[in-house]
């Protein structure tokens, strides 16, 4: 079909090629006819008979070429239609032989579907079939396997209630012997308990017989402690009169002394009174007799060459005394005898004023001042929690102190007072809010017994650091502006120097503020040194 449709392509493009140019022929004879005529014209006068014989023989084989040429057109196109009809039927035979093929495979695809069907109904009865003989098959099984579990569990049901009964039976034998080994157990501990009873009946009759016996001993001893104590009063009383005999004899020795004392400063005043009465009048009289001598002098004519000049009247001692050349009168701050007057020797003011200061107050003398050096571990205040810093007051018994400074005693408030609403709104920690060292001068040490604790102020809530009992440092010590203290207190969260107050006082308050920003250093060898790592500023 492919070789036929190809060559009727071929030829029907012959035919319309030879078409075209059988009908450009008569156009190109048309466009010849003037040439010929023209060459006749010319040549007419030399051959006409010639050139008309050619010119009919060129006509004759022009015709002939043109009728030949309209035959082989003919032919051509009656060829051309010959191919074209025969390419059309071609076509045509084609298209009927591609139809019938396309009707025939469409019949055998609908042929072989209702096959596929047919058997796909058939194998789907089969199937059908055959999962209901399998359910058939399985609900027998199933029923047969219900009837086998049925009769098991009814087996072990029975063999479970059997059990069951048998475990009832000895459940109910084991709970009666155990009810007759507890009566009996009962029994046996009633009677021990009533045995224990009587022995414990006993101990309290022989320990309140021995407890009454160990009161009046007790009486006895305290009868005898009150007579010791009466008597060590009556001798603490009578020692007490000789003390103040001694002391009413010491202070009119004193009296006396004084009063020894002030005639005998009387006496030394009055001594240098007359002295300077007397070192007046001299001063007067040589006073005068200079201005004698002067006016004098002035009245005499000059010294004649080899006389003795006049003694110089200027030349005299600071205290008025005579002139050079006569005996000196008698000084009255060193001639005159000194009264000597038995008093004790007495130190210099300046001496005994620093000795005073330095000399630290005994550790058994109370009531006491102290200065107190705290540095605290900071926790966190403000909104939030945000700032690391304490707020500390000193609680000393029932009193608490509030900070004035390193220069000025502490403020001395009642417990509930300081910590209650109205302070802690308020005045809070003094000088020392904000800050985790704080300086307490003045502080009040009633008893050896006295003790501390500083409290961190909050605005919600107080945090009330460890109670320690303390006493003054003894081994504190001022030296070139430096305060140092070998036993400080060293408790949870927070350090402290107990400072004696006269201490304190000697080292100034650059020293003590000095002592809290190097954190309460120590050199003591039971402490070693202390690197304090809770100071905020």
């Amino acid at each position: 079909m492919r070789s036929t449709a190809k060559s009727f392509g071929n030829g029907a493009a012959c035919a319309i090629a030879f078409a075209a140019t059988v009908m450009a022929l008569p156009h190109l004879a048309a466009a010849d006819d003037p040439a010929h005529s023209l060459a006749e014209k010319f040549a007419r006068a030399a051959d006409d008979s010639a050139k008309i014989a050619a010119q009919e023989k060129r006509a004759a084989e022009r015709l002939a070429g043109q009728q030949k040429a309209a035959a082989e057109r003919d032919a051509a196109q009656a060829r051309a239609r010959r191919e074209k009809a025969a390419a059309a039927e071609q076509a045509r035979v084609a298209a009927q032989r591609a139809a019938d093929e396309a009707e025939m495979l469409r019949k055998a695809e609908a042929e072989k579907k209702q096959r596929q069907l047919a058997e796909q109904e058939r194998a789907e009865k089969k199937r059908i079939e055959a999962e209901r003989k399998l359910a058939r098959d399985n609900a027998q099984r199933i029923a047969e396997e219900a009837r086998r579990q049925r009769a098991e569990m009814d087996r072990k049901a029975e063999i479970a209630r059997r059990a069951e009964a048998e475990r009832l039976i000895r459940e109910v034998e084991q709970q009666r012997i155990a009810d007759e080994q507890r009566l009996a157990a009962a029994a046996k501990a009633a009677e021990q308990k009533k045995r224990a009873e009587e022995v414990r009946i006993a101990e309290i009759r022989r320990q309140a017989e021995a407890a009454e016996k160990q009161r009046r001993d007790e009486e006895a001893r305290v009868a005898e402690l009150k007579r010791k104590a009466q008597a060590a009063e009556s001798e603490r009383r009578a020692q007490e009169e000789r003390l103040a005999q001694q002391q009413r004899a010491a202070d009119a020795a004193a009296a006396k002394q004084r009063a020894a004392l002030e005639a005998a400063r009387e006496d030394e005043a009055r001594r240098i009174a007359e002295k300077f009465r007397l070192a007046r009048e001299a001063r007067e009289a040589r006073d005068a007799q200079e201005a004698r001598a002067v006016r004098e002098a002035s009245a005499r004519p000059l010294a004649q060459p080899g006389t003795r000049p006049l003694p110089d009247m200027g030349a005299r001692s600071s205290l008025g005394g005579p002139i050079p050349d006569a005996l000196p009168p008698a000084s009255p701050f060193i001639d005159a005898p000194a009264v000597k007057i038995s008093v004790p020797a007495a130190k210099p003011a300046a001496k005994a004023n620093t000795a005073a200061r330095m000399r630290p107050v005994a550790a058994n003398t109370y009531p006491q001042r102290v200065t107190v050096l705290i540095e605290m571990d900071a926790r966190r205040h403000g909104f939030m929690g945000k700032k690391m810093t304490a707020n500390p007051v000193l609680c000393v018994a029932d009193s608490c102190y509030v900070s004035n400074g390193s220069t000025m005693p502490a403020t001395a408030m009642n417990r509930n007072k300081t910590l209650g609403p109205g302070n802690t709104l308020g005045r809070n920690a003094g000088v020392c809010r904000n800050d985790t060292t704080c300086v307490f001068r003045g502080v009040l040490l009633p008893s050896a017994n006295t003790t501390i604790q500083p409290v961190d102020m909050g605005m919600l809530r107080h945090d009330r650091r460890e109670i320690r009992s303390i006493k003054p440092d003894t081994s504190c010590q001022a030296r070139n502006g430096q305060l140092s203290c070998a036993t400080p207190i060293v408790a949870s969260r927070y350090r402290a120097w107990i400072v004696p107050e006269q201490v304190a006082e000697a080292a100034g308050s650059r020293a003590l503020e000095h002592a809290l920003d190097a954190g309460l250093p120590t050199t003591s060898a039971t402490y070693g040194s202390w690197d304090t790592t809770v100071r905020t500023r």
